[in-house]
């Protein structure tokens, strides 16, 4: 899966978002539309910018909106716990969404799923007044798909999504730092990794030996050390 990165230009500052409770899927209404346009009709409602996170046309190209990390623009009520997936297209009046596009929007979904495992998944209708994402949109198969994506298919990292995650890890470690013993409090799942890597001397603490990770970092470290990265 390859995410086409755009240098959006947003008209204020980007607020961060508390945590992920779902992924919500939506349509832009339009049967032929680009992520380009999507930003300037956001810009037009005087919003900072596209409101989604993710954007896919028919041809299955995927294009990241706000980043990951940002409160979106999507879903009143739930943006500040929600990511936005937006595919190009009318499924009000289209009735058949093109197999690439259904294809990209799987391998988004697995990706997402894989980095907020405890996320629920939402067609816009479920959380709000309208009828997106367009009555012909294939939301139970999407759904089926987000909920039998299992563990081992979720850890299972393409090359695009490990070099993410190193920039991720990159940055939180500024944000930070590390540390080079077990805290009591640590979430039992992630005891393993950590200790592996601080055996092999990756992780070491600061020089008041305080606890700096963070639960997220912690996390994507578990994944890489599942996915086979630090054997």
């Amino acid at each position: 899966m390859n995410i086409i990165e755009t240098n959006w230009k947003w008209k204020t500052g980007l607020s961060t978002r508390p945590r992920t409770d779902y992924i919500v899927l939506h349509h832009a209404a339009a049967i032929t539309c680009t992520a380009q346009q999507v930003d300037n009709w956001h810009k037009g409602n005087g919003w900072t910018g596209i409101g989604y996170h993710f954007f896919i046309r028919k041809d299955g190209s995927i294009y990241r909106g706000r980043p990951e990390w940002a409160t979106g623009a999507h879903a009143s009520g739930k943006n500040s716990i929600s990511m936005g997936v937006c595919v190009e297209g009318n499924y009000e009046t289209e009735k058949t969404m093109p197999q690439a596009q259904k294809t990209a929007l799987k391998e988004l979904l697995t990706y997402l799923k894989g980095k907020y495992p405890t996320a629920g998944i939402k067609g816009h209708r479920e959380v709000g007044a309208t009828g997106c994402p367009g009555k012909y949109y294939p939301f139970e198969e999407m759904k089926a798909h987000w909920n039998n994506t299992t563990k081992k298919e979720s850890e299972e990292l393409t090359m695009s999504q490990y070099e993410e995650l190193k920039k991720e890890i990159a940055e939180l470690k500024e944000k930070t730092g590390y540390f080079n013993y077990i805290d009591k409090n640590m979430n039992e799942s992630y005891k393993p990794t950590i200790q592996k890597l601080v055996d092999q001397g990756r992780l070491e603490g600061n020089e008041k030996g305080e606890l700096m990770l963070t639960t997220d970092m912690m996390r994507i470290l578990t994944i890489l050390d599942r996915a086979g990265v630090f054997n």
